[in-house]
């Protein structure tokens, strides 16, 4: 059983919808995750194209929509690791952060934590894991 992500963003709404598909069908479609109107659940609801080739062309169409795979999904744990403030950091508070966060913003925090450790100036000390989540430096 082969499983794929992808999360919908656009400049018509805020926040993401997550799509899931289950050996390339519709298995999943979340919209909790996004502030969207009734008539643009209903009708994302209605015209969705349930096979995610067809979805991949709807969505290409689009001016204004991103249709983006999740090829990991970043845990808290993967997080964590990589992050490695476990001495000064809280982890539970840091969790509640990372939990509260968008599965698109938990990849960018993940994937920039790399370029955040090479700017921090020597002698300084980086931020606290929560801090960083807070401070959402991958998006300057």
């Amino acid at each position: 059983m082969s499983v794929q992500k992808y999360i919908l963003t656009s400049d018509k709404f805020k926040g993401e919808v997550l799509f899931e598909f289950t050996d390339l069908i519709l298995s999943k479609y979340e919209t909790s995750g996004a502030e969207l109107t009734e008539e643009q659940m209903i009708y994302t609801a209605k015209h969705i194209p349930r096979e995610l080739a067809e979805a991949i062309a709807w969505f290409a169409r689009s001016e204004s929509a991103k249709f983006t795979e999740i090829k990991q999904e970043i845990t808290f744990d993967m997080f964590w690791i990589r992050y490695d403030d476990k001495v000064n950091s809280s982890k539970k508070k840091t969790e509640i952060k990372w939990n509260k966060m968008r599965i698109s913003e938990r990849i960018k925090a993940f994937e920039y934590i790399p370029a955040y450790f090479r700017s921090i100036p020597y002698g300084t000390r980086k931020k606290y894991a929560e801090t960083y989540l807070n401070a959402e430096l991958w998006n300057n």
